[in-house]
């Protein structure tokens, strides 16, 4: 089975190196400083066929220059060198000088840096990059490349080792992101399924573990979805993971303002290691590699739970972007089995206790409005004799099936209504068996939220369609009591058509073709009837 191939996004660390001394900033700052470039240098150059525009600049350090520097300023400068290339890839690096016994450029008093700890009593250089879009080794090649192309410009030669070698093993990194983008439809199934919600649950009854949960669904589903997991977390999720990481599904705030053809329409499920998901610790950069594969591990297992296809061909779950190419991957991760299946158990327990301990009022409201079909706050407070409060209170408990539009109270959906009036009416009814309904209803409202209009009407009437070999709409089966007499308390057949045919019409489907498909649904007197949907509904 084929994956698709992560891409990175943000990436932080330093990188050191006591191999020239303090050669590559000193000759940095013999071309920058004073004419022509006068501390500022701006030039677009080609780097193994692709274009980037460099920018040089200084920034004041706060460190005191030696007597042996020769220079009359009271600070030492640093240098930051920002490359842009396409779409969104830019390298930022900042390029320090490190000798023994720093001080502050104002007060005089040593700085306390790892540099003679790490390095011993010698000149160096201490680069802390930044890099966005671009592989982390990619980034370790552009540095030397850009410092080329600056010399050049400038005319000047250059020592062709300069930060070439290998970073020594005290270089470090703090930050590393990588994601994939999935179609808007698939990132709500990903959100509504409950990858994150099933993870903090998994983990609820963990000792010696942290995670937090953070949704902000608040002006669009996905906007800024997160789990935080520490490395305890983490190691009981998935085997041999050291890392704390955040895991979050990103959407932008007001999606619907790009056309939908444009790839930030959909979301992004990223995967971030840091240091504050890890006790305030950086990693080694010789560590880099692993970090890599337990971020994509964590990833497209996530995925992978969720039953979301990992291969990018066909599927039609991947977008591409200008820098994520949804293609698949030369080497698959390691896929895990889902630790999280023993939740449903879990919440079966919890479910089953939050309805015996439900208020009598919630549980009579529900049977109330099941048998009625609806009702209104104040009929159903003079019919219980309770007070209006405590009515809308117990709606509140089972906010997920039942809805309030201006003192009306509704089931969400019919099939909701007629799983519950079923129950109520029949002679098996207890506690056991409504929390088992109930549970099974939460289970259909989870899915009305599905991808497309006709997707949600299948989810609300219990309806299921059949397709042939050629993926040809075939039969649709309604489950639920239908009429064909006007006026008849049940639900009428033709609208119940119309509806369908609207439905799939709004998802963008051929009308005439669904049209052919003949409906089946349920009659007064126990039997079946069918006929085309074309037949009952006025299209």
């Amino acid at each position: 089975m084929s994956q698709v191939e992560t891409t990175p996004h943000e990436i932080e660390g330093r990188w050191k190196w006591p191999d020239w001394g303090r050669g590559p900033y000193d000759a940095l700052s013999s071309v920058m400083l004073g004419d022509p470039f006068e501390g500022y240098l701006e030039l677009n150059v080609e780097i193994d066929g692709e274009p980037w525009l460099l920018k040089v600049k200084y920034s004041q350090s706060g460190f005191a220059p030696r007597l042996s520097d020769g220079i009359n300023a009271e600070r030492l400068y640093e240098w930051d060198i920002v490359g842009r290339g396409r779409g969104e890839r830019k390298a930022s690096f900042n390029i320090s000088p490190r000798f023994p016994d720093m001080r502050h450029w104002e007060t005089g008093e040593p700085i306390n840096l790892p540099w003679e700890n790490q390095m011993g009593e010698v000149d160096g250089v201490d680069v802390e990059f930044h890099l966005s879009n671009i592989e982390a080794d990619r980034g370790l090649e552009l540095l030397p490349a850009f410092f080329e192309e600056i010399f050049e410009h400038a005319g000047e030669r250059i020592n062709s080792e300069y930060l070439r070698a290998e970073p020594h093993e005290a270089s470090r990194m703090w930050a590393y992101e990588r994601y994939v983008r999935i179609q808007r439809e698939w990132a709500e199934k990903l959100s509504s399924a409950g990858v994150l919600q099933k993870v903090v649950h998994y983990l609820s009854d963990l000792e010696g573990i942290k995670a937090e949960l953070h949704l902000d669904n608040k002006e669009v589903i996905n906007h800024q979805n997160r789990l935080f997991l520490d490395p305890a977390s983490a190691s009981e999720l998935l085997p041999g993971h050291t890392y704390g990481r955040k895991f979050e599904i990103y959407q932008l705030k007001d999606p619907d303002a790009v056309s939908k053809d444009h790839p930030s329409y959909h979301p992004k499920v990223e995967v971030l290691v840091n240091k504050a998901n890890n006790d305030g610790n950086a990693w080694a950069w010789a560590d880099r590699h692993e970090v890599t594969e337990q971020i994509e591990e964590t990833l497209l297992n996530a995925l992978h739970w969720e039953d979301i296809p990992l291969a990018p061909d066909g599927s039609g779950v991947y977008v591409a972007d200008d820098h994520f190419d949804a293609v698949a991957r030369d080497d698959p991760v390691e896929l895990y089995e889902d630790p999280t299946p023993r939740l449903e158990s879990k919440t079966d327990h919890l479910l089953m206790t939050t309805l015996r301990d439900m208020s009598d009022t919630a549980r009579e409201v529900t049977e109330t409005v099941a048998t009625d079909g609806h009702g209104t706050v104040d009929g159903l407070a003079d019919e219980l004799g309770k007070h209006p409060a405590t009515i809308y209170r117990a709606i509140e408990d089972l906010g997920d099936i039942l809805e309030l539009d201006q003192g009306e109270i509704s089931f969400r959906a019919r099939k909701y209504q007629e799983e519950l009036r079923a129950l109520v009416e029949s002679a098996e009814y207890a506690i056991e068996s409504f929390a088992d309904r109930i549970q099974h209803v939460m289970g259909l409202a989870d899915h009305v939220a599905e991808s497309s209009p006709f997707q949600q009407w299948l989810a609300e009437n219990g309806a299921k369609i059949d397709f042939d070999e050629q993926g040809n709409p075939k039969k649709l089966r309604v489950d639920a009591v239908l009429s064909m007499l006007k006026g008849d308390s049940l639900e009428n057949a033709r609208e119940v058509a119309q509806e369908a045919i609207d439905a799939w019409r709004h998802s963008g489907n051929d009308v005439v073709l669904f049209s052919q498909v003949p409906m089946i649904w349920r009659t007064p007197g126990g039997g079946q009837d069918s006929r085309r949907v074309g037949s009952l509904a006025d299209w």
